[in-house]
């Protein structure tokens, strides 16, 4: 699936070599605060997570642009850090690890000359489809375990007919910005994101409590640890996470890009000197 949406990727991004008419591409690197909404951790918004990525820009309108970009980062989860008393009990704790990338659409307030070389700048929404991939770990004592493999909720095993879930899922960012192009090279973004995912193992929380000495035979005592690490024994059957809804994260980011024509003259003008 990855390998298709990169073929993919690359076509989009070597398009404009072939389109008639004025563009204007922009490449941005950016840095992102996360918060991970979904079964485990707090229930405010708190950003205490970072990402970087990549951004490869292309206007085709005064209104419109296309944006393709490729996102790593970690999203962190701790029941300890909660205002309810049920997830502190739970004292359930993750760190995911996570790779996306995704194509989106931008729809920008003010028209936009194409190509511009003066300062020009717009309020934007924006809205896309991305895939991503991502690892669950839990801290044991000094190291970090891949959750996945363990089957904390009895996947894989007698005591729940699902199979352990895929580390990937479908993305649909969308959010709203703001954008100045400060000359006629350098530009800067603000970024709010909201990102609906397809999965809801993001924090390895799904459903249900198992039954720990019967996952413990069948997986070890890493995986029952993990499926419950509280001092708290709770009965099989009773609800671990909330199977309803899907993980899913908020982003804010800082983004500095330059506007590629010109500095690709900038730069032929320079080797000509």
């Amino acid at each position: 699936m990855f390998k298709v949406y990169s073929i993919l990727i690359v076509a989009i991004f070597a398009s404009p070599f072939y389109l008639k008419g004025q563009v204007s591409q922009e490449l941005f690197i950016g840095y992102g605060m996360n918060q991970l909404i979904g079964d485990v951790g707090v229930n405010k918004l708190q950003l205490l997570d970072g990402s970087k990525h990549i951004n490869y820009r292309i206007q085709l309108h005064p209104h419109y642009a296309f944006n393709f970009s490729f996102s790593q980062g970690e999203l962190n989860g701790a029941d300890s850090l909660s205002s309810f008393q049920e997830r502190r009990e739970r004292n359930l704790a993750i760190k995911s690890n996570f790779q996306s990338v995704n194509t989106r659409l931008e729809i920008d307030y003010f028209p936009q000359s194409i190509p511009s070389y003066k300062f020009q700048h717009t309020p934007y929404l924006f809205g896309g489809i991305g895939l991503m991939s991502f690892n669950p770990l839990g801290k044991f004592q000094e190291d970090w375990i891949e959750l996945q493999p363990l089957g904390t909720e009895g996947q894989g095993t007698i005591l729940n007919e699902e199979s352990l879930y895929s580390t990937r899922a479908w993305t649909l960012p969308f959010g709203l910005g703001y954008r100045a192009q400060l000359d006629n090279i350098w530009v800067v973004s603000l970024e709010a994101n909201w990102t609906l995912t397809s999965t809801d193992y993001i924090d390895d929380t799904h459903n249900l409590y198992v039954d720990p000495v019967i996952l413990e035979e069948q997986r070890g005592p890493i995986s029952s640890h993990f499926s419950n690490p509280s001092s708290t024994l709770f009965s099989p059957g009773t609800p671990r996470g909330n199977p309803q809804n899907n993980d899913s994260f908020f982003t804010l980011s800082l983004n500095i890009g330059i506007h590629i024509e010109a500095f690709m003259e900038r730069c032929a003008k320079f080797l000509h000197r």
